[in-house]
């Protein structure tokens, strides 16, 4: 009895040494206990854990996927409102109605409509603005006598169309070869005023507005105004004799005008300008001589200028000037 009994113990000895380390490598199987109301909840417990961890590493992949198409671009857009019609149903999905069937399931659009802009907002804005336009110009309606104008305008901008401003103008007269030529070839001396200077207060407003590729490299900006306004015009008599420089008289001429013209702009504060006003005066002439000998001789400018008629004259200038603008910046006040 005692061999059998210490074989047996030894066997149990064995046994129990070897089951942890046999089970920790896991080698071997063990057979399933009964199930019992214990075990069962242990088990639902193991599978929920288990299934809200893979749900979690699932958007922990959707979360990396988003975050990798939020770095490809400046900010991650999350419009209420995608770019196609469809009634949003979950995030990153938009369901839409395809011939009355079934409605489909697509990716929802990362965009918005106020991404996109169609018509982008005017580059200058001159409202509240001071332009200071020197410019020059000659005069292409007068084939006899050519004027040569110096000035400047100073306008200010009520609105970013409306302006009002003023104009100062100095002339410098040049007589043509046609000039000549017409007292050689005809035995006549032409009748001519000469313009001094002048001044006026204009009224403007920009009716067009617009821009065009300049080669293909840039856009320049542009708009076309018109204007209109009243002021004075000097101008003095040249004596059809230069030596009666003594009959030479000056005249006061009210002056309105028209305008049209056209701004290009180059910098937030700096424009190319041109234009073309007529200036329309009733001026006054060196009268024409009496060849009857009924009327004394004129001896002075006073007597020219009592005896000489009033005659409505255009003068037509054409103009190029620079404009500067103050303030220098300027600032939108609506959004894009």
């Amino acid at each position: 009895m005692k061999r059998p009994a210490m074989c047996l113990f030894l066997w149990v000895a064995l046994v129990c040494w070897a089951a942890p380390s046999y089970a920790k490598k896991g080698g071997g199987k063990t057979a399933a206990p009964a199930a019992d109301d214990s075990t069962t909840t242990d088990d639902s417990a193991s599978a929920k854990t288990s299934g809200d961890t893979g749900g979690a590493d699932a958007t922990t992949g959707d979360d990396a996927g988003k975050g990798a198409a939020a770095a490809g671009g400046k900010e991650a857009a999350a419009p209420s409102e995608s770019l196609e019609g469809g009634d949003e149903t979950q995030p990153g999905k938009v369901e839409e109605d395809i011939g009355g069937g079934p409605k489909a399931v697509r990716p929802a659009s990362t965009g918005s409509w106020a991404d996109i802009v169609v018509v982008p907002r005017k580059a200058f804005l001159k409202g509240g603005r001071l332009e200071l336009q020197p410019f020059t110009g000659v005069t292409v309606n007068d084939n006899l006598i050519r004027h040569w104008v110096f000035g400047a305008d100073l306008n200010y901008f009520l609105t970013d169309v409306f302006w009002i401003g003023l104009q100062g103008s100095y002339y410098i007269h040049e007589l043509t070869n046609q000039e000549e030529l017409v007292g050689s070839e005809f035995n006549r001396a032409p009748t001519l005023n000469e313009y001094l200077y002048g001044g006026a207060l204009n009224f403007g407003y920009v009716p067009v507005y617009g821009k065009f590729a300049l080669f293909n490299r840039s856009i320049l900006s542009w708009e076309l105004w018109v204007s209109g306004g009243i002021g004075l015009t000097f101008t003095q008599v040249i004596p059809r004799d230069p030596a009666n420089d003594s009959l030479a008289f000056k005249n006061t001429d009210f002056t309105p005008n028209v305008g049209i013209g056209s701004r290009f702009f180059l910098l937030d504060w700096l424009t190319v300008n041109f234009a073309l006003r007529d200036y329309i005066t009733p001026d006054h002439f060196e009268p024409l001589p009496d060849g009857t000998g009924a009327t004394p001789p004129i001896t002075n400018s006073t007597e020219a200028k009592d005896r000489s008629q009033s005659q409505w004259v255009q003068n037509l200038v054409f103009y190029v000037g620079v404009g500067f603008y103050l303030p220098t910046k300027f600032q939108y006040k609506t959004p894009r």
